[in-house]
């Protein structure tokens, strides 16, 4: 009895010292993909189990949105087919989120058996991932070896999924830091070519227009007037396009008088430009123009830049008529919401144009979900976010 108290005793060492060098090389770890690859391969190490897998939870957090194994081959997995989407006995994982032991899985009332070509599997632990206190995925492990899975094994497993959860969290934060950086050089860069466009390009055409006219005030008789005046229209047409871009790149009212006003005036371009009559509606919440009052800059240009893609696709894309364009505080929360009339277009489809990948992620770092809807007869584009995500008010 002693020597058995013994090894048990050495067992539960063994894992512990495991459990925390395994632990170690999660939360350093910054790329989520490579996090689940280790701890599939952990779990399975920990407790002796033939298969291992990771199913994370949809947005609505009643399915699998991705399913992840370790332990079968390339060739069992396409005999396999479809992954397992959360019924069943994974279905009552995510129904309630607590730790599952089976010892035989065709005796639970709850198993569904298995598709043609997968492997037999006979004993199932089960357990919750959750990231800040929500349900995030599952851990999966099947068919131990040389018996059922025992009170140790859930309990290193639970460890190892909590593990998991500040791994997971900390590599998400690390990518959505990048993301981030990403987006405030950009802008960055969009201010300074802006800046840079309007003191240089944009002054030293001005300039040419005035040697131009000049030059045309002496010239009324000469043969030269037509060509004069035709660069005197090229430069006027270049200076407007010019004037377009910067707009485009980093308008001035962005910084100086924020996001209202700059939106203001990119709906009084976009109609001035197109066939498009928009209607604008905002309500900041009683915030002013005063630089104290505003919302702050990295939110302030999420606002701008998904009202601009979306006017952009509505127009140049979708061909749109009308289109209308809504901001609203509320509380801790901005929506804005674009809606169109135009031809529509397919949100899963792979179409750069559209940018709704950018505008995601930026929705996304400011605490909210992009939500797109298209078809034949309009697009309507809406994201909520935390006013207070982004960091405190400037």
């Amino acid at each position: 009895m002693a020597g058995m108290q013994t090894a048990e005793s050495a067992l539960d060492q063994a894992r512990l010292e495991r459990l925390v060098e395994v632990a170690r090389g999660l939360v350093t770890e910054r790329d989520p993909e490579v996090v689940i690859a280790h701890a599939l391969t952990a779990a399975r190490e920990l407790t002796g189990a033939r298969y291992a897998a990771l199913g994370v939870l949809d947005k609505d957090r009643s399915g699998l949105e991705r399913f992840l194994t370790e332990g079968m081959d390339e060739k069992t997995v396409e005999r396999i087919g479809e992954r397992p989407r959360g019924r069943g006995l994974l279905g009552l994982l995510i129904d309630d989120p607590r730790p599952i032991l089976v010892d035989e899985l065709s005796h639970h009332p709850d198993s569904h058996g298995f598709p043609p070509g997968h492997p037999p599997m006979k004993s199932f632990l089960g357990v919750p991932i959750k990231i800040h206190g929500e349900p995030w995925g599952n851990l999966y492990l099947t068919d131990k070896q040389g018996g059922a899975f025992d009170a140790i094994d859930e309990q290193s497993t639970v460890i190892l999924a909590e593990w998991i959860s500040i791994a997971v969290n900390n590599a998400r934060s690390v990518a959505a830091d990048r993301v981030q950086l990403s987006f405030e050089a950009a802008e960055q860069e969009r201010r300074k070519w802006a800046r840079e466009l309007h003191d240089e390009t944009l002054q030293n055409l001005a300039g040419l227009r005035v040697l131009l006219s000049a030059a045309r005030r002496h010239a009324e008789t000469d043969p030269c007037l037509l060509v004069i005046n035709q660069s005197i229209d090229r430069v006027d047409e270049t200076i407007e396009e010019m004037r377009r871009l910067i707009a485009d790149l980093r308008p001035a009212a962005l910084d100086q008088l924020g996001v209202g006003p700059a939106l203001s005036a990119l709906v009084d371009r976009v109609e001035a430009e197109s066939a498009v009559a928009i209607d604008l509606r905002m309500d900041f919440a009683g915030r002013g123009s005063d630089s104290t009052s505003r919302l702050v800059p990295q939110l302030e240009d999420t606002i701008y830049r998904l009202i601009q893609e979306s006017l952009n696709n509505a127009v140049r894309h979708g061909g749109a008529r009308r289109a209308i364009v809504e901001v609203f505080e509320e509380g801790d929360r901005i929506t804005v919401r674009v809606v169109d009339d135009g031809s529509g277009f397919d949100p899963e489809a792979p179409r750069s144009g559209y940018g709704l990948t950018g505008m995601r992620e930026r929705v996304a770092l400011a605490g909210g979900e992009l939500e797109v809807s298209s078809g034949a007869s309009g697009s309507t584009i809406k994201a909520s976010m935390d006013t207070r995500r982004l960091g405190q008010s400037t």
